[in-house]
């Protein structure tokens, strides 16, 4: 059990490694309050000995950060923020004020990208998710969320196939073109929006991709996924794959307000908790004598924004709702 990170402190003298066996579901109330505050609970936390090979990898790291001094970037990801595009949208909006000049940017490779941030080679983080490579025999029900692949045909008509959102169709290359499953829709309106998408244009050879949250290798790799064909990535922007289906397809409107007071409440309401005892006595329930914890189990140190600082991200929250 655990919600395993890495964090990276670069200033001056370098850049140093941290685990915390238990702040991946917590990475909001971690920068919410902007780089001071991340500062301080990244400190608090375990130091890697050997900062090139004692990363997590894609199995492993649930979230994590880089918080670059030097060049004033926050690179990260983590949390459910990566299973719902509105309060991801929304925090990054809100950090933007928390971290003023500062470059706020999510890690869409995860651990890979916070690995490359730092000059280490995504090799050394890498476990390729393989079924997120597997392509769908059959449509998906899209009240679920779902995985939404749009394809443009050589004579110009849209086919619309709503898909697991497990998988991505961009790791299936060109090849994509003759697995697709069945005939298709001719248009849809999606209840809910979708985890990840990409659309194909056959006759101008174009490929656009996006992602809610991460996917392990993807994003480096799709250029040479598609050999011969021009190749965006999109980060989070649904809409480029909205405008490209001209009416056929509907998303549901983002409740960026919504999901900003429900954010800051929601973190507002979990400081002070510590998961280490409240953990500790879950595995004393249990009571199972062949258990055995992580080396780092008790390692991780709650470090919350100081009432000033909490208070600070109410007021520059309360001035974005108002401007959303």
């Amino acid at each position: 059990m655990g919600q395993r990170a890495n964090f990276v402190l670069v200033d001056e003298e370098g850049w140093r490694l941290h685990y915390s066996h238990w702040a991946a579901n917590r990475v909001s109330r971690i920068l919410i309050a902007g780089p001071a505050a991340a500062t301080r609970f990244i400190e608090a936390q375990h130091v890697c000995p050997d900062r090139e090979h004692d990363w997590l990898d894609d199995v492993w790291a649930e979230g994590g950060a880089v918080v670059d001094h030097t060049a004033r970037q926050l690179l990260f990801y983590g949390d459910d923020l990566a299973l719902d595009i509105a309060p991801k949208r929304a925090l990054l909006r809100l950090l933007e004020l928390t971290w003023p000049g500062w470059e706020i940017r999510w890690a869409y490779d995860g651990i890979g990208d916070l690995a490359a941030a730092v000059g280490v080679d995504r090799s050394v983080v890498r476990q390729v998710d393989d079924e997120e490579q597997i392509m769908p025999d059959e449509l998906f029900d899209p009240e679920e969320g779902c995985h939404l692949l749009t394809v443009r045909d050589a004579d110009g008509e849209l086919t619309v196939y709503p898909l697991m959102g497990d998988c991505h169709t961009g790791w299936q290359g060109p090849a994509l073109l003759e697995r697709l499953p069945g005939p298709g829709l001719h248009g849809l309106e999606l209840p809910v929006p979708p985890e990840s998408g990409l659309h194909v244009d056959v006759r101008e050879r174009t490929v656009e991709a996006w992602l809610t949250g991460t996917s392990t290798g993807l994003v480096p790799a799709l250029p040479d996924l598609w050999p011969g064909w021009r190749v965006r990535f999109c980060g989070d922007r649904y809409e480029e794959q909205e405008a490209r289906c001209g009416g056929a397809v509907t998303f549901p409107p983002l409740d960026l307000k919504g999901a900003l007071e429900e954010l800051v409440e929601s973190v507002g309401r979990s400081l002070g908790e510590d998961p280490v005892p409240r953990m500790m006595k879950l595995v004393q329930r249990i009571g199972d004598p062949s258990a055995r914890l992580h080396p780092l189990f008790t390692a991780h140190r709650q470090i919350d924004p100081t009432p000033r600082e909490w208070a600070e991200v109410r007021r520059l929250a309360a001035e974005l709702a108002e401007r959303l």
